[in-house]
């Protein structure tokens, strides 16, 4: 009897490590597949082919973290999708963008919890009229971008809250930088917008807002991050001037001098010009599109 146990437990744990291993096999191959479209869809020189690489991964994407398992493996190879995590692992956010023609990029997200349901993001960022600051948003109405950082924190009454710093090439023009705040609801529902930022102007009403944006040229480039050393989330001072693109106009740039926002009393409170050194030009990267190629989106 005692060898009879012993042939089934050996049996059953023979059976479950080829399971997993077969599991893995599945998510490994679907991983080199999307590699390949994710590549496609953010390199290839005609819009039409990074359209159609866009549909195929898209559809792979969301099909493959619907499988039961997905949540365990890390599709590290996906180097143009952004992926971010907490502390906890609870979640995790991915984000990506695909240039569909000359100033007109799509932004796509999807939020996978560690019980593997899926909160698909829909970006209509751009069919917004206003409200960006103030309004609260859920996936059906995201304000799409690539997130670069996540950071944990506390409401002053105690809930849980993630700023999620991030980038949108709005149009040929210009960019949008924005610290966007994602909390869940009991019920477990992503939304995104909480009124933790805060200006302090004497003799007023504190302004508090749902989240940050900042809009600005885009061939120059913007600092907008937390600094660890500094224990404040660090902004460029942005200034007018007239755009060095043909038919732009006047815009918003760097002009070298910092704002701040430091966590007090659970508030992230503005302090103005944290740094003073004025530049006589804006510091100016190359334009953004000739630089993608061999550039890794994570974290970046």
């Amino acid at each position: 009897m005692g060898y009879c146990r012993i042939i089934i437990t050996c049996t059953c744990i023979l059976l479950m490590i080829s399971l997993t291993s077969f599991g893995q096999t599945i998510f490994t191959a679907a991983e080199e597949e999307l590699a390949y479209h994710a590549d496609v869809m953010a390199n290839a020189s005609e819009g039409k082919h990074r359209s159609q690489a866009m549909s195929k991964f898209n559809s792979l994407f969301l099909e493959t973290l619907g499988k039961k398992g997905s949540f365990q493996h890390q599709f590290d190879s996906l180097k143009w999708i952004s992926k971010k995590s907490p502390s906890d692992r609870s979640f995790r956010i991915f984000t990506w963008e695909v240039a569909v023609d000359e100033g007109e990029v799509k932004y796509f997200g999807v939020i996978q919890t560690s019980d593997e349901k899926l909160h698909v993001l829909k970006d209509i960022f751009k069919n917004i009229d206003g409200g960006f600051k103030e309004d609260e948003y859920d996936k059906e109405s995201w304000l799409g971008a690539i997130y670069y950082h996540l950071m944990e924190n506390k409401t002053p009454k105690g809930e849980k809250y993630y700023l999620l710093f991030g980038v949108n090439r709005w149009d040929k023009y210009e960019n949008i930088k924005l610290i966007d705040v994602l909390f869940f609801t009991r019920e477990g529902n992503p939304y995104f917008g909480k009124p933790v930022f805060r200006t302090q102007v004497a003799g007023q009403k504190d302004e508090q807002v749902n989240r940050l944006l900042f809009r600005y040229a885009a061939d120059a480039q913007m600092t907008v991050n937390y600094n660890p050393g500094m224990e404040m989330i660090v902004v460029d001072n942005l200034i007018k001037k007239m755009s060095r693109i043909p038919g732009q106009g006047e815009t918003l740039v760097p002009d070298g001098s910092y704002v701040g926002y430091e966590l007090k009393e659970g508030y992230w409170t503005r302090i103005e010009k944290i740094a003073t050194q004025i530049m006589d030009e804006a510091p100016r990267p190359k334009p953004v599109l000739d630089q993608r190629k061999g550039k890794k989106i994570n974290g970046n």
